[in-house]
């Protein structure tokens, strides 16, 4: 059940690479190369484990609960916590698609779970900065920044 202070939502980005998907998966995968927080642990198989965190202030841990190589990743945040007011994301799904296009290939990320009724728009942000920036600057330039 979803608190009185927090919403469902669903936010997917999307990006062009001049890449196979082959190869934006196996970018992808690289978690610990290219996403903006510390990372701990492994995600390059079915039902590996990781932790994600920022510092003291934020936490989650996480289940790759799909995996199918050059289509489609998809982890679940089975524990959540953001100390400064306690928001808790857990159940929350990030999901990626690989799709070939001609000579490219389409990343679709999907964020789908609950956010403070507040932050949607810090949602988008931090989803379209992640994707378009982190992880499309680690594929097309070897690093995130």
């Amino acid at each position: 059940m979803i608190g009185k202070n927090y919403k469902k939502a669903i936010y997917s980005v999307e990006i062009e690479l001049a890449k196979t998907p082959n190869d934006v998966f196996n970018h992808l995968i690289n978690l610990s190369k290219w996403w903006p927080e510390d990372f701990e642990g492994e995600s390059l198989n079915l039902n590996s484990n990781f932790i994600l965190s920022t510092g003291d202030s934020h936490y989650s841990k996480n289940k790759v609960v799909e995996f199918v190589p050059d289509r489609k990743l998809v982890w679940l945040v089975t524990e959540s916590i953001r100390k400064s007011d306690n928001f808790d994301w857990s159940g929350t799904k990030m999901i990626f698609e690989i799709t070939p296009k001609g000579g490219y290939t389409q990343l679709k990320f999907t964020y789908d779970g609950i956010v403070l009724k507040e932050e949607s728009e810090r949602l988008v942000q931090i989803c379209n900065l992640t994707v378009k920036d982190f992880f499309y600057n680690f594929i097309v330039n070897g690093k995130t920044k």
